[in-house]
């Protein structure tokens, strides 16, 4: 052997060295220094892009790259066995790999969880409906934007014109004007029979049909051809008060009433809703006309009061279109769903349940402020696994909640998407219902009735302006009384007016 001191060859068997007398036997050589193998250092390193890939929501990945660091460390071990200070090396980094991996399955584990399914959900059985006898009514709101009905450009130019003199400030002006025009006013309504026509086939239904399907973006029975013959009706219904027919003017107007009254109850979208509201403030202005007109005789104002009595709560009601818009966004959510990239995602982006959830109670909220109810039942949008934390819509209709965005990327974004501008359809109906009941004040007026100009629900009182021969109001947002406060509400004030001749209506200064 080689002496260790020197470095003399030795034969095998001597205790000292030859050459410098060292102690042979009694000799221990240094181990030597044990080097850390660079695979534990690149398993150890893999938990970085893993934990990257986790990030970017691309779980699938993160736990592939964890896994095989997992796996690499795992064979070193194994191959590390009878090395006892490299394999705690091994043992250590594996079981940080191993934590690593298990905390990625736990947390994606918690991230997949969803909300419970809605028990006994709205379907299109709680909207309320006409009888199926009669949806052939349905069929005729359809044909009248049928070309052969419609108006010729020239007369529709020619009805606007017309319809512009509703625009005078005095309602003296407005009857001199439509006298100048009667030839045109009805040369028109000859050629608009088929449209009139079909509104009497209408009308002959005990019920109005909406037949609407819960989708989103689609077309509605009724247009532009149904709005000109609206307004039509209007310049022919003051014309004829204006010449004293005044029954047939009546009977129009009592036709739109009824035709109004029974689309309005079975509505299934916001759009007609509101479509019928604007008709009927069309159908406002035209009685207001025959009221202030001072030849119209009492029989008739009597018959009208009894008309404008009729309107009631389910005529006006929202819950029907609230329940089929969330129906609209409960089917946009199942075409979602069914999206093949979402459907089999690893870390499933559109929390299905809970969205509905979330839709359900912001629905069900508005429906309860329609009707002035107050209810505080809602359905917990989290797992119970969860905290029940808030997440509500700003004054800019969008979520609040970054927690909720993290949990449900996709129905976070759809929410924000279908959910309709409901506080300002509420606010329309409101504006409505007070215009509403301003005619009530005016024709108790003409007959000599006790006048209340306390306003509708709000406190304030109606003007009389007898100067501008007005009678107003002036409705804002902020006044609105419900369970429900539209605090911050950015709507501006509406002056809300009705022409009157104070003289005929008993109004003195």
């Amino acid at each position: 052997m080689n002496c260790p001191k020197c470095g003399h060859q030795n034969p095998d068997n001597v205790l000292v060295c030859e050459s410098c007398g060292f102690d042979l036997i009694n000799f221990n050589p240094p181990k030597p220094k044990a080097k850390t193998n660079k695979k534990h250092i690149y398993s150890l390193i893999l938990i970085i892009p893993s934990a990257i890939l986790f990030m970017l929501l691309k779980p699938t990945l993160a736990f592939i790259v964890a896994l095989l660091g997992f796996c690499s460390t795992f064979i070193l071990i194994i191959k590390n066995r009878k090395r006892k200070k490299e394999n705690i090396l091994s043992k250590a980094i594996g079981i940080i790999l191993f934590t690593f991996f298990s905390l990625q399955m736990l947390i994606m584990c918690y991230w997949r969880v969803d909300a419970p399914p809605i028990p006994n959900d709205y379907t299109i059985n709680d909207i309320k409906s006409a009888p199926p006898e009669y949806n052939q009514s349905y069929e005729l709101l359809l044909s009248i934007e049928d070309s052969n009905i419609a108006l010729s450009e020239e007369d529709v130019i020619n009805l606007w014109q017309i319809y512009d003199i509703f625009s005078e400030d005095d309602l003296q002006t407005i009857s001199n004007k439509l006298q100048e025009k009667e030839s045109d006013i009805l040369v028109l309504w000859d050629k608009a029979k088929k449209g009139r026509s079909t509104f009497a086939k209408l009308d002959s239904f005990p019920e109005i049909v909406d037949l609407s399907e819960p989708i989103l973006n689609k077309q509605y029975p009724v247009d532009k051809t149904f709005r000109q013959l609206v307004f039509l009706y209007r310049i022919h219904i003051c014309l004829q008060s204006i010449k004293g027919n005044h029954e047939l003017a009546f009977n129009e107007l009592k036709m739109l009433d009824s035709i109004f009254k029974k689309m309005t109850l079975n509505n299934r979208s916001f759009v007609m809703k509101l479509f019928c509201i604007a008709c009927f403030n069309q159908y406002i202005n035209s009685a207001n006309f025959i009221i202030n007109n001072p030849e119209t005789p009492n029989e008739i104002l009597l018959s009208l009061k009894d008309q404008i009595e009729s309107l009631s709560d389910e005529h006006t009601s929202l819950k029907n279109v609230l329940i089929f818009e969330y129906i609209t966004c409960k089917n946009e959510l199942n075409k979602m769903a069914d999206v093949p990239k979402l459907k089999y995602s690893s870390f499933s982006p559109l929390k299905y349940n809970s969205s509905l959830r979330f839709l359900r109670n912001y629905y069900d909220e508005w429906i309860v402020i329609d009707e002035n109810q107050k209810s505080d039942d809602k359905f917990r949008i989290w797992p119970v696994i969860y905290p029940d934390l808030p997440v509500e819509f700003n004054n800019e209709v969008k979520l609040d909640s970054i927690y909720y965005k993290i949990y449900n990327p996709v129905g976070y974004v759809l929410i924000e998407i279908v959910s309709s501008p409901v506080e300002r359809i509420i606010l329309i109906k409101k504006r409505f219902e007070v215009h509403y009941d301003m005619l009530k004040v005016v024709l108790n007026a003409r007959l000599g009735e006790e006048v209340d100009l306390k306003a509708l629900d709000y406190g304030d009182d109606y003007i009389i302006d007898i100067e501008n021969k007005t009678i107003s109001y002036n409705f804002s947002a902020r006044k609105v009384k419900s369970s429900h406060e539209f605090s911050n509400s950015t709507m501006k004030d509406i002056v809300l007016k009705l022409r009157i001749n104070p003289e005929v209506l008993g109004f003195t200064e």
